[in-house]
């Protein structure tokens, strides 16, 4: 990335910039890295504890088209969450989604993550969340999983902006151009020019840390997330949708 000071704080210059270094936010990085693409990876939290995963998972989701299991093909995949209310289709779920389970599964094993395996030497998955297949390879030592896709991300050369808060989307003729960024330890301001601007902020946190407790919170929607992430795609012309279906609402002040 290319640095240099503005009249507001720093300003970068790069090609992709990702906003969110959660699982999705790293993926996208790998992706425009493997590109050949300079790539800043930016998020509030720190790459090694950022997103839903930060603490830990135990399992994994991949669709393996191993031969005879049921439901274990990408129609399958296809038939369970293109659903006209979420906007999903055919091809999103296919090209997308699907196209990346198994690739990303080998490249975790590969970097150290431990999968469950029977003895015949498949991976070791169960059914759950109401899916008609088995969906789910277990993972050994899940509490590290995030400290082992930070290694491969910044190994791969991607630049990270940790502790830096997205605070606008800038645009330019209607078209993602760069950010503006917030440093929540420092206090010093980041605008960052990108040609193309991936947002992977979630609709939810599963860590917050030092309430009254002391305590990490470990709840799906913890109390400081004001879903700023989908406001700010939307605020710069983003379509947004599942609002009002999927029973998420933000926390406002004097509201029940």
């Amino acid at each position: 990335m290319n640095t240099s000071t503005h009249p507001l704080g720093t300003l970068i210059e790069t090609d992709v910039l990702v906003i969110g270094s959660g699982a999705s936010g790293c993926g996208a990085a790998l992706g425009a890295r493997e590109q050949g693409l300079r790539v800043l990876l930016m998020d509030k939290g720190k790459l090694e504890s950022s997103g839903c995963i930060g603490g830990g998972n135990d399992h994994y989701m991949a669709i393996l088209d191993e031969e005879g299991v049921a439901h274990d093909a990408a129609e399958d995949l296809i038939k369970f969450y293109a659903k006209p209310l979420n906007g999903w289709t055919p091809a999103m779920l296919r090209n997308g989604w699907y196209a990346h389970m198994r690739p990303m599964l080998e490249k975790l094993e590969a970097a150290g993550v431990k999968f469950g395996r029977t003895p015949d030497g498949r991976y070791l998955r169960t059914q759950g969340f109401g899916q008609p297949g088995t969906w789910w390879v277990h993972i050994a030592n899940g509490m590290t999983i995030k400290r082992v896709m930070a290694r491969i991300v910044r190994e791969s050369g991607a630049d990270v902006l940790d502790r830096v808060m997205a605070v606008k989307i800038l645009t330019d003729g209607g078209k993602a151009c760069g950010a503006l960024g917030w440093n929540v330890s420092t206090g010093e301001f980041y605008i960052i020019r990108a040609k193309t601007v991936v947002s992977a902020q979630g609709r939810s946190a599963t860590r917050g840390t030092d309430n009254s407790t002391h305590n990490p919170y470990n709840v799906w929607m913890y109390p400081y997330n004001t879903s700023a992430g989908v406001v700010l795609g939307y605020d710069a012309g983003a379509a947004v949708t599942e609002l009002d279906t999927y029973q998420r609402a933000t926390m406002l002040p004097g509201q029940p």
